[in-house]
């Protein structure tokens, strides 16, 4: 009888080390998975200390940090294409550059733009209704960079 009672106890502390090993395995995943979300929030917290850094510098966050951009009317296009995320023609952006500052000619507009397409910082492409502009993948690199973002 006492060689049953033996079995038995040891049938039990064997299901308890399994139990305490998958406890302890849900425990080690549960920290790996705590230790993850605080890598992803540091790293997030690096990227806004690092704007507020360009903020303090500048006084703002605008693409005119980028060397290549050295006007108000450029700044404004530029903005407007980060914005729009896709092909502007000029009318396209005089009329939202007109908006938004009040002013703008197409002349000055086309102007700018040939000074930021030398520049690298856009390009032209043929549509079927006409040319339009983007953003060259260069400036929009070196924006995210600037802002301490990987694409």
């Amino acid at each position: 009888m006492a060689e049953d009672e033996l079995r038995e106890e040891i049938r039990s502390l064997k299901g308890q080390v399994k139990n305490l090993e998958r406890m302890l395995e849900n425990l080690m995943n549960l920290h790996s998975n705590v230790l993850d979300k605080l890598s992803t929030n540091s790293e997030i917290e690096r990227k806004y200390i690092q704007m507020l850094s360009l903020y303090k510098r500048h006084g703002k966050v605008s693409p005119s940090l980028l060397p290549e951009i050295d006007d108000p009317i450029m700044e404004g296009i530029v903005e407007l294409m980060l914005s729009s995320g896709g092909t502007l023609n000029i009318t396209q952006i005089t009329e939202r550059l007109r908006h938004k500052r009040g002013s703008a000619s197409r002349h000055t507009v086309r102007d700018r733009l040939k000074k930021l397409e030398k520049r690298k910082v856009v390009r032209e492409m043929e549509e079927s209704h006409g040319k339009g502009y983007v953003l060259t993948e260069y400036i929009l690199d070196k924006w995210a960079k600037l802002l301490g973002i990987k694409i």
